[in-house]
């Protein structure tokens, strides 16, 4: 009886307590601690800024800034809710913070609508959104800037012999042309650098950075100036992986054994290439000069399971170059679609052929290895 006093009193003081609490409180609920990966990203566009004026047939740069405390993927701009273009994360999980430089071509007057979306796998962000005004005859006056940096357009130049490079997104600098080298630095969106070198099939690129020489993958970076005759350098040694060692010690327990159950056997992720879009009939510039079109390529996940990172690349036939980079993509989730864009440009009139390869370094395991292409047919006629 009196253990039952005394657990009496004691619950009547921890309602009081309770109650003394919330007496204390301003008002309202008290918040519930959210962890990182129960928020959404967030994205902004640093520029241009809501209601500036850009000119018809001019590109443009548009700097985006996307957070998350898990991780940004990608980062996707839209016109007028047709999709411009991807940045992607080199970094397996994704970025705390992914800066990027993104560039659009208006061809019509009037309002573009712009917006950037940021995903973490395939959880996306609220819109940032922007609405810029085009212009007949005026020049686009907007220089970009991204945070913690000064970013400074490049002049193109085609008969420039410096080749040189811009990042498109925050890329990893690195002793040798893959994933597996140890990187030496991070460069941030919109940082330049002279090109020294390249690999035969020109993913990665050797450039120098003030006094440090090292490896940008070519999927984050642009072009500039005339680069057909940069070497392709002696490639550093791969790095070897030390496997640790140890030793195994007996059972200090006596477990009965368990009979095994089952568990579920995820499915396996599926690639296909299901739709390319673009100009299917284009025509020389005048005095036959050569014409650039963008393609966007989907590539969507059939399967049962997620994929992890993979690549994918673009062919054009003829005259059957070496495939040319269209992305990296972090992973899809199963049903998941991403849209890749890629500028082409055709220097003589006749037929070409496109062939897309979604996991074109075959990295992921699906149930079918033999549906990851998709084939467009671009005609170039030569000038009216």
């Amino acid at each position: 009886m009196r253990y039952a006093r005394l657990f009496s009193r004691f619950a009547v003081f921890l309602i009081a307590l309770a109650l003394g609490a919330c007496n204390l409180s301003s008002g309202g609920s008290v918040p519930t601690p959210t962890s990182a990966g129960n928020t959404l990203p967030v994205v902004t566009i640093i520029s241009p800024r809501d209601g500036d004026e850009v000119a018809i047939n001019q590109k443009f740069t548009i700097s985006v800034s996307a957070s998350d405390g898990v991780g940004i993927t990608r980062i996707q701009l839209f016109a007028n809710g047709s999709i411009v273009q991807t940045a992607v994360s080199e970094t397996t999980g994704g970025d705390l913070t992914l800066n990027a430089l993104m560039e659009y071509t208006p061809t019509q007057t009037g309002v573009v609508n712009l917006q950037a979306i940021a995903y973490r796998g395939a959880v996306s962000s609220l819109p940032a959104e922007v609405a810029l005004t085009v212009i007949q005859g005026g020049v686009t006056q907007i220089v970009p800037t991204s945070p913690g940096i000064t970013y400074q357009p490049p002049i193109v130049n085609t008969y420039d012999p410096t080749c040189r490079l811009v990042t498109n997104t925050s890329v990893n600098l690195r002793t040798g042309p893959g994933t597996n080298y140890d990187r030496i630095l991070i460069l941030n969106a919109g940082a330049t650098a002279l090109i020294t070198g390249r690999t035969a099939d020109n993913s990665w690129w050797q450039v120098r950075v003030n006094t440090v020489t090292g490896w940008v993958s070519g999927q984050f970076v642009t072009l500039y100036g005339n680069c057909s005759s940069v070497i392709v350098p002696p490639i550093p040694p791969t790095p070897t992986s030390i496997v640790p060692t140890w030793t195994l010690q007996p059972p200090t327990a006596t477990r009965t054994p368990q009979p095994p159950t089952a568990s579920p056997t995820p499915g396996l992720p599926d690639l296909i290439i299901p739709t390319i879009t673009g100009a299917a009939t284009l025509n020389l510039g005048p005095g036959n000069t050569p014409v650039t079109s963008q393609y966007a390529f989907t590539v969507t996940n059939t399967g049962q399971g997620p994929t992890t990172q993979f690549s994918s690349t673009v062919t054009v036939s003829p005259p059957g170059a070496p495939p040319q980079p269209l992305s990296v993509v972090a992973g899809l989730a199963p049903g998941e679609s991403i849209l890749l864009t890629i500028d082409l440009t055709f220097s003589a009139a006749g037929t070409y052929t496109l062939q897309g390869r979604a996991d074109s370094d075959s990295q992921i395991t699906e149930a079918s290895e033999v549906n990851n292409i998709g084939f467009f047919t671009v005609t170039v006629n030569t000038a009216p």
